[in-house]
């Protein structure tokens, strides 16, 4: 079970993901990656070689939840 500390870490943590548009959430990682898709989702490694098609998934997942995360935040202005 969570305290109420933890969970307030999390809502926090949740609350200033809100306000990144998924489509620049990698966009600054460039140690990690150098070329993206018109989604911003990346395609290539810093060091120029094709990210894997497993890595590509879990990318492409996490862009799609930040993308409700960003949409659903007029509900909460």
């Amino acid at each position: 079970m969570q305290t109420i500390e933890e969970m307030n870490a999390i809502l926090r943590e949740k609350m200033m993901r809100m306000h990144i548009a998924p489509e620049e959430m990698y966009r600054n990682k460039t140690d990690l990656y150098s070329k993206f898709d018109t989604n911003g989702v990346p395609t290539h490694e810093a060091d120029g070689k094709e990210i894997s098609k497993s890595l590509s998934k879990k990318l492409q997942k996490e862009w799609e939840k930040q993308k409700r995360l960003y949409e659903g935040r007029n509900e909460f202005q």
